[in-house]
């Protein structure tokens, strides 16, 4: 579960700089190789956690500029090569198919980078990749927070436009999200995350009913904020509740059973609502997790991730 991550456009001042430093991906990613045609055909099952989202080739990069005037704007400003011609838009379709491509094989840095340098739409598969890697490749909490706290930036600067791609409204979010779990009480209320994180998925959902994504990200945000305050608090202060948690989950795995986030984000909440108490379940959600074949980067992370936490967890359960 950004997110993502993910702007649909960044402000001109925002500069468009690659992370160099960025660790390589950890894993095998021979299995992840999506050159030439093979993109296209993959592209409904490696976007799934996102419903129907469409295939960037020439005509969504036509239809996105005649729909988004600013967006055009910002696109020829950036200087990316593309101002709205159609005789363009190939050339401008193949170099953001591209940067999909290192998103989904793990070359996250190069992703970020050639991503921005593309400016509206490349910013949305950049950004992916920055959510991405913050949330399994960043050991030090504090530069994981800055790294989502950029897509949030460049989101703020979008303004509207956001919504105009329901990615770089779930990675808006979902950074949101991850960062209200870890920040403390006052901080999230300052922010204004308790009001913003809900209203913003559910203009989401508004669009995209049956997004799994969206409705596993609710379904842990109502966990965490119960968690963090209690059942009677979340409830009466907040409007979350177990049963809420439990209808938005179980609406995600009717959508697709097949997201390893969805199952791993599922045994997370039942601990933090009822600890120990539905410990058959959290185990069999992350062995369900454990159990699906990775098709990209972030899905091999999702696993590898489901495995550690099943091991932690049967280790806990070996001692009580």
């Amino acid at each position: 579960m950004r997110r993502t991550l993910i702007a649909l456009l960044a402000a001109c001042s925002l500069t468009a700089v690659a992370d160099d430093n960025w660790k390589p991906f950890p894993l095998d990613q021979s299995a992840y190789d999506y050159s030439g045609d093979k993109l296209r055909q993959a592209w409904p099952q490696l976007t799934r956690g996102f419903g129907d989202y469409p295939f960037p080739d020439a005509d969504w990069v036509v239809s996105m500029a005649s729909r988004h005037p600013q967006a055009l704007e910002r696109t020829v400003a950036a200087g990316t090569g593309f101002t709205g011609k159609p005789e363009e838009a190939e050339v401008y379709a193949q170099k953001l198919q591209e940067v999909w491509r290192l998103m989904f094989r793990g070359d996250f840095a190069q992703a970020k980078e050639q991503g921005l340098a593309l400016g509206v739409g490349g910013q949305i598969p950049a950004l992916f990749a920055q959510v991405i890697y913050a949330m399994f490749l960043v050991p030090e909490q504090a530069e994981k927070h800055r790294l989502l706290e950029e897509v949030i930036a460049y989101t703020d600067e979008a303004g509207e436009l956001v919504q105009a791609d329901t990615v770089a409204q779930f990675g808006r979010v979902y950074a949101k999200a991850r960062l209200g779990e870890e920040l403390s009480v006052p901080v999230v209320l300052k922010r204004g995350y308790t009001s913003q994180i809900p209203d913003e998925l559910e203009a989401l959902l508004a669009k995209q009913p049956q997004q799994p994504f969206a409705l596993a990200l609710y379904g842990g945000y109502e966990a965490g904020v119960i968690r963090k305050v209690g059942k009677l608090v979340g409830k009466m202060t907040y409007g979350v509740s177990a049963d809420n948690m439990e209808k938005y989950f179980s609406r995600s795995f009717q959508a697709r059973d097949d997201l390893p986030i969805g199952h791993y984000e599922y045994a997370n909440a039942l601990t933090y609502v009822y600890g120990d108490d539905q410990h058959d379940k959290v185990v069999e959600h992350l062995e369900r997790a454990v159990a699906i074949t990775p098709i990209n980067a972030m899905e091999a992370l999702e696993v590898a991730h489901a495995q550690k936490m099943l091991a932690q967890y049967q280790q806990k359960l070996a001692k009580h």
